[in-house]
């Protein structure tokens, strides 16, 4: 359990830690989330929500339910408890990813990055064109010579 315990931890710290790009947006926040429910809402900003912390009451409950009923019952009771858990953890990860990935639209870093894109796509597209336009008069030139 604390071998589990530690991995989370170290696989939480390098999600955290690790630079946003324009094409993996949400991603870190889903997987934070998947890990422990509400570390992703509080990468976006939204901790303190009324969500965030019904989420964190569900996750308690669920969990306190998840051990008790793992230690009084017998038999497979307990997987009474497991779900809500898993549920939590499933619901928690995807309202990160949705958050995060409605939040990118406003932010100035990614629309740096996009915008940088596209400028480099059209300057690729204008240099083909003139290459294109460059080998259909060369093979006019050529057919006239002869």
């Amino acid at each position: 359990m604390k071998k589990i315990l530690s991995c989370s931890i170290v696989f939480l710290m390098i999600f955290t830690v690790s630079s946003t790009s324009a094409f993996a947006v949400g991603g870190k926040e889903f997987g934070a989330s998947l890990l422990i429910p509400t570390t992703g809402q509080a990468m976006n900003g939204e901790f303190r929500t009324t969500k965030s912390k019904i989420m964190l009451g569900v996750e308690v409950a669920a969990i306190t339910t998840t051990v008790l009923l793992a230690t009084l019952a017998s038999g497979g009771v307990f997987w009474a408890g497991l779900g809500p858990l898993i549920a939590n953890h499933a619901w928690s990860a995807a309202d990160a990813y949705k958050s995060a990935r409605k939040g990118d639209k406003n932010d100035p870093y990614i629309q740096q990055q996009l915008s940088s894109a596209q400028r480099t796509l059209d300057v690729s597209r204008q240099n083909r064109f003139d290459r294109e336009s460059d080998i259909r008069q060369r093979i006019l030139n050529a057919s006239e010579q002869k």
